[in-house]
């Protein structure tokens, strides 16, 4: 078997083992998109590499045109997958016209006015276009040496679909026919630049794949599984005391805690998986109200903290008394309609030498003198 041939195997492994790995990863954590765009982008590789590998001057036009197809599936699907990762919207208008120009310049240069010399550089400048795609969210959100790397290699192997093509075509004077693609230099360039280009980009996208399932993982355990909210855990990653002078005013850090009112009878007359739906909606609407000044946590059954940014101690107050106000609005449709759900909120002021154990009791003492009063109302802590 000639050398060229186990390059060609070789390459065609290498593809194959890394759409299969990446598959794993996305089918082992759905909500990771990112590895199962990847996962595709190997498969269509691999189908393209194959498809081009077997090319020979008898090969049909649909099948030369479907590995351009999957060439051009390799890129779009790598772009989408690195937008899936920055979470941003993918630009499909763009994408659609760019596919759109490149089929019909094929279809004209492969029945029309036949070229293909120009028909290949068209087909790797497509493709090298989808690919960089991905480079402006990289540039725009990425904030990792992981990202760094990325927008890197990207750049790279896009500036190498182009630049394989010029070599052959203008700088070796070699013109390609459909006789003599199979023999040419460009095809061992194509077969060597995209086996290197596949190895080199995978080895990027599978530490990207491997740093975002920790992520994933690590922030999994950080949160409540109930209501998405942080846990105890990860309210403390976030606890930091102290304060801000500006202009004047002084800025602190303050920890609120609120405990629904009465919530077992909730459960006991309504049913575990109605409580459990009145916690996620007490949830949500803590979380949007307190989304420009601090962190909901959920700490226990029915209880949560919320942990607020550096804002003035009047603000805090004022965002306990907005949410302790907006609860009895919130309609519970597992409920009877009279039943209004309510919560008892003691507020703390961080200082010092305040561990966040210390803060919550503080917090918590509060809590309790507004339940001994009536409940329904905000109790500010004592001064430590």
């Amino acid at each position: 078997m000639s050398g060229n041939s186990d390059f060609q195997i070789l390459t065609a492994i290498i593809l194959a083992l890394f759409a299969l790995v990446f598959g794993i990863l996305y089918f082992s954590v759905k909500s990771q998109k990112f590895s199962g765009w990847v996962a595709l982008a190997y498969v269509a590789a691999l189908v393209a590499y194959i498809l081009a590998s077997l090319r020979t001057p008898s090969t049909p036009m649909s099948l030369i045109f479907l590995s351009t197809a999957m060439f051009w599936i390799f890129s779009f699907a790598i772009a989408k997958a690195i937008y899936a990762r920055c979470n941003t919207s993918f630009p499909n208008f763009v994408t659609g016209i760019l596919l759109a120009a490149g089929t019909a310049s094929v279809m004209w240069l492969s029945y029309v006015e036949p070229d293909i010399s120009t028909r290949t550089l068209l087909v790797n400048t497509v493709a090298a276009l989808l690919l960089s795609l991905s480079l402006w969210p990289l540039w725009k959100t990425g904030d990792k040496l992981i990202d760094g790397a990325l927008f890197g290699v990207i750049a790279t192997v896009a500036i190498t679909f182009v630049v394989r093509v010029v070599v052959v075509n203008f700088l070796l004077g070699q013109t390609l026919t459909e006789q003599s693609y199979a023999q040419s230099t460009y095809v061992w360039i194509f077969q060597l630049t995209n086996g290197i280009a596949a190895l080199a980009l995978a080895m990027v996208l599978m530490f990207a794949a491997g740093h975002d399932m920790v992520l994933h993982f690590h922030g999994q355990s950080n949160r409540d599984p109930l209501t998405g909210l942080l846990n105890r855990r990860g309210l403390q990653g976030l606890f930091k005391v102290g304060r801000v002078d500006d202009k004047g005013k002084t800025y602190v850090r303050s920890i609120i805690l609120f405990d629904i009112d009465h919530f077992k009878q909730i459960n006991d007359r309504y049913g575990h998986a109605t409580g459990d739906t009145v916690l996620q909606r007490i949830a949500k609407t803590a979380s949007g109200l307190c989304q420009e000044y601090g962190e909901v946590a959920r700490t226990g059954g029915e209880e949560f903290a919320i942990l607020t940014r550096w804002i003035p101690l009047e603000t805090a107050q004022f965002l306990a008394q907005h949410i302790c106000d907006s609860f009895r609005f919130i309609a519970h449709p597992g409920l009877d309609p009279n039943h209004k759900v309510t919560a008892s909120f003691g507020l703390a002021v961080l200082t010092d030498g305040d561990s966040l154990d210390d803060a919550m009791d503080r917090a918590d003492k509060a809590l309790y003198h507004a339940k001994q009063n009536g409940r329904n109302q905000v109790a500010l802590a004592k001064a430590a």
